[in-house]
């Protein structure tokens, strides 16, 4: 999920937002059923990979908020620890419940975003695997990763007409 250090692109506070509305699109609609089909993503299914995104937000939106309050920000999990432990955090929600976690926390995170000064968001004060990032790569990279599972979620519920 490492965004890719070398861009000279920086999101807004809205492409945040807007990734998330291409998540939700691509589930849209599931059956209560489909949401729990193994083999989606890998051997996840759409609530596995929904309580995924889950998990990176919870971890982002806390390192916001953590880098705000002066907090000391680590040491956090690594890139693996976060992929193999978000699932079953959030996995035994409701779907409504995960659902309304996806639309909320990327809400809070885009408001977080927003009061920092741009100089703030340029710092490489993030740090995923030995990697320092920005704030700013931080949340490309969040919207690259919604858009990555939306595609493949469509993919699919084209192949097996879901």
């Amino acid at each position: 999920m490492v965004a890719d250090t070398k861009s000279e692109t920086k999101s807004d506070t809205s492409d945040c937002t807007d990734g998330r509305t291409c998540l939700l699109e691509a589930v849209d609609g599931l059956s209560a059923e489909a949401f729990d089909i193994p083999n989606v993503i890998g051997d996840w299914s759409v609530r596995d990979c929904l309580a995924h995104l889950v998990g990176w937000d919870a971890w982002a939106v806390n390192a916001l908020e953590r880098s705000a309050a002066n907090m000391p920000l680590g040491p956090f999990p690594t890139e693996r620890e976060i992929n193999d432990a978000a699932p079953g955090d959030w996995a035994g929600r409701s779907i409504d419940e995960l659902l309304e976690m996806l639309r909320t926390i990327r809400d809070t995170m885009a408001d977080r975003v927003s009061r920092l000064t741009d100089e703030e968001r340029d710092q490489r004060s993030l740090a995923v695997d030995e990697t320092q990032i920005s704030v700013n790569e931080l949340v490309d990279g969040l919207i690259e990763h919604d858009m990555e599972h939306a595609g493949q979620i469509r993919t699919w519920r084209k192949t097996q007409g879901v």
